[in-house]
């Protein structure tokens, strides 16, 4: 009987270094994608003495913002531990992803050595054990760049952690009991166990382990002439009921068990499918995780609409071929079953591993990914390992020859994934490639758009949105970010008209309806955008910026005192606000209130003490409440902040005028004729003044002698 003893210490280093090496690109780049919103937006793992609210709040939760479709609170912890030791440097949170690979790659391996024929070398090379090429295939495949790529790829990291060691821990407990060890069975069966809780509850996928333990028990190789071993219900029969016990958890902190509700139709189409054509639409995608594990060429970040279209017959192509590899792989655990165990233990742990994020049982959030491929390619690797001759062949050269092509083969996969980790740099890079390799997605062209924007290339950003429009017309977001590229543009007609798309998706999305307000002011249709806005407000009266462009509004349809209330309550929700505090002063300009307003600038300069602007409007309504020697203090308090501006020193010079300081309205006016190079500040006004003052200043004055154009 083969050695079932511990991994030996020099293929396993092989195994590990092997698989950072690959991934060692994935240490260099940001944050991604959603990277952004779990981890740098998110105040969860901003300390880890936050182990309550982790426990009782969903995945997705930021700030107060929940969605209840998920619950991954051992991966939000490691988070947390990750930013109380480097806080938001992504180079810690990245380096822990690689390790962790590295650590799946060698339990690969360590599995491998439990479960595949030993100590039967490959056919062609006694000195290539089975499992070392699994874990070595597990450590290059490409398609676990996605896992590396993004950094909240932990959560599939440690729920495929928790499953192997889960594996590992139960094969090393049933062999002690089976062998009638020295070494109490238990303490292993226990760990298995809390591997499995610890799995779960950093990734959901991981609840495909009791069935994987259970294939691993029923597919135990026989001793040859004796009869096969007995299961080890007991430890079934547990890790039944701890998977009810955290599904009843995740029930009790989520209100639900699945996530279909919450699915959009862009990223999964299944969940709105009828039954049937939803089975046939997951085995499309059954073919092509297949394709991608065999031949991982063209990667994608993104599968969505419609880049894998939803099946509308059994004949299609891809439906058929999806149906024939699952008859394939069920009729190859059948023909396994007795003559090679470790094949059938391989497909079984590949299919079951892949049943819960295959839509064939349930729809799950996204149609397709690749990190989900993440834990089905260890049983993958074991199942390539497995499949190789028993007999090594005797021909002389064949061992050199079988291990070049193993190491070519390796090698062109570990470069694969070098290079398809080159594209995750940054949210534009990945994006980019993705609407390369699947430009029928929506999701990829509006993300693209998105990091497109934020890179301050505006024409790429209104080409991906309106190709998502083109994909999806009904892609609200998408509709909503090209209305507000447009706005941006001041484009104001189409942007009312996207926004209008938007809201008739989701007619009572308070953004999507305050934006539009907005549009339609600045459009000069301030009685239409009246109405919107109102409705915002009413939806929602906490909406400060419903409330301020509410403002906006009435104050251009002549209707100042609601004018003043509407800012009033912007300013209220949010006292901290300059702009609602301007807003509110300047609306009192208008009613009249000049002390008021006065007041509202005043607010706002003490919250930005160095706005020169902010200062002039204070002094305007200081002048015009009649407090003369207040208002010159602020014109000269907005002069030292912004000298080389002539609105404060026109205004300063007529001031002083009115007051009889001609000396000093002199000095100021002369001032804002130098500086007002284009003409624009000093009006009729100010010019004739300044004349007046030159006729009437001494020879020693500044500016005798000169022509109100200063020649």
């Amino acid at each position: 009987m083969p050695d079932r003893g511990r991994a030996p210490a020099r293929p396993l280093l092989l195994v590990v270094l092997t698989a950072v090496l690959a991934g060692l690109p994935s240490l260099l780049p940001g944050f991604i994608h959603d990277d952004h919103r779990i981890i740098e937006q998110n105040e969860l793992v901003r300390d880890p003495g936050r182990l309550p609210a982790i426990l009782t709040h969903g995945y997705w939760t930021v700030n107060d913002e929940e969605v209840p479709n998920l619950y991954r609170p051992v991966t939000i912890l490691s988070f947390a531990l990750n930013h109380a030791v480097a806080g938001l440097h992504p180079f810690g949170y990245r380096l822990v992803n690689l390790l962790l690979h590295a650590l799946v790659a060698a339990l690969v391996f360590a599995v491998g050595r439990r479960v595949l024929d030993r100590p039967r070398p490959t056919a062609l090379d006694p000195s290539v054990e089975p499992a070392l090429l699994a874990g070595l295939l597990f450590a290059v495949h490409p398609v676990h760049t996605e896992v590396l790529g993004l950094v909240v790829g932990r959560g599939d990291l440690l729920a495929a952690l928790g499953a192997m060691l889960a594996v590992l821990f139960f094969l090393e407990g049933r062999d002690r009991a089976a062998a009638s060890s020295p070494k109490p069975a238990w303490p292993a069966l226990a760990l298995s166990l809390l591997a499995f809780a610890v799995g779960f509850l950093s990734k959901e996928n991981a609840v495909a382990v009791p069935f994987i333990a259970l294939a691993a028990d029923l597919t135990r190789p026989r001793a040859r002439g004796g009869a096969a071993a007995r299961p080890a219900w007991g430890y079934h029969a547990a890790s039944a009921l701890v998977f009810f016990l955290l599904l009843w958890v995740r029930a009790s902190v989520l209100g639900q068990i699945g996530v279909a509700r919450f699915t959009h139709y862009i990223d999964n189409p299944i969940a709105y499918q009828p039954f049937v054509l939803g089975r046939l639409t997951a085995l499309k995608a059954l073919a092509s995780y297949a394709f991608l594990l065999v031949f991982p060429l063209r990667l994608s970040i993104d599968h969505s609409y419609n880049a894998l279209p939803p099946a509308l017959s059994a004949l299609e192509p891809p439906v058929v071929l999806g149906g024939l590899i699952l008859l394939a792989a069920a009729s190859g655990v059948a023909a396994a079953w007795r003559r090679r165990p470790a094949a059938a233990f391989s497909l079984l742990f590949t299919g079951l591993a892949l049943a819960p994020v295959s839509n064939l049982l349930y729809p799950i959030g996204t149609i397709m990914a690749e990190r989900l491929l993440y834990l089905p390619s260890a049983g993958f690797c074991l199942l390539v390992a497995a499949l190789l001759p028993s007999r090594t062949l005797a021909t002389e050269g064949r061992p050199v020859l079988f291990k070049s092509i193993l190491i070519a083969a390796l090698g062109l996969l570990a470069l694969r994934s070098v290079v398809r980790l080159v594209d995750w740099r940054d949210d534009r890079t990945i994006f980019a490639a993705a609407v390369a390799v699947t430009p029928a997605s929506a999701r990829a062209q509006f993300n693209y758009g998105t990091a497109s924007e934020e890179a301050g290339d505006r024409a790429a950003a209104e080409r991906g949105y309106r190709a998502a429009i083109g994909i999806w017309p009904g892609f609200a977001d998408a509709q909503y970010n090209l209305a507000g590229l447009l706005s941006r543009g001041m484009n104001w007609e189409e942007a009312i008209e996207h926004y209008q798309k938007a809201l008739a998706e989701q007619p009572e999305n308070i953004t999507y309806l305050v934006n539009l307000g907005h549009a339609l002011n600045r459009a000069g249709r301030p009685g239409e955008s009246l109405a919107v806005l109102e409705k915002a407000v009413g939806l929602d009266p906490r909406s400060d910026r419903g409330w301020n462009n509410l403002g906006a509004a009435r104050l251009a349809l002549g209707r100042t005192g609601d004018a003043v209330k509407a800012y009033s309550e912007a300013a209220r929700l949010v006292p901290g606000n300059a702009d609602y505090l301007v807003n509110l002063g300047l609306a009192r300009s208008a009613a009249g209130d000049f002390q008021a307003a006065a007041q509202a600038f005043a607010a706002a300069a003490e919250i930005r003490p160095a706005d020169a602007i902010l200062r002039y409007q204070m002094g305007r309504a200081l002048e015009q409440a009649g407090r003369v020697p207040e208002a010159a203090a602020a014109y000269r308090e907005s002069i030292l902040l912004s000298p080389a501006s002539p609105v404060p020193q026109r205004s300063l010079g007529l001031l002083q005028f009115r007051t009889g300081d001609l000396d000093g309205a002199l000095q100021s006016l002369e001032r804002a004729l130098t500086l007002d190079t284009r003409g624009e500040v000093m009006d009729d006004e100010a010019r004739s003044v300044l004349e007046r003052l030159r006729r009437n200043a001494p020879s020693s004055a500044p500016g005798a002698g000169r022509d109100p154009d200063g020649r």
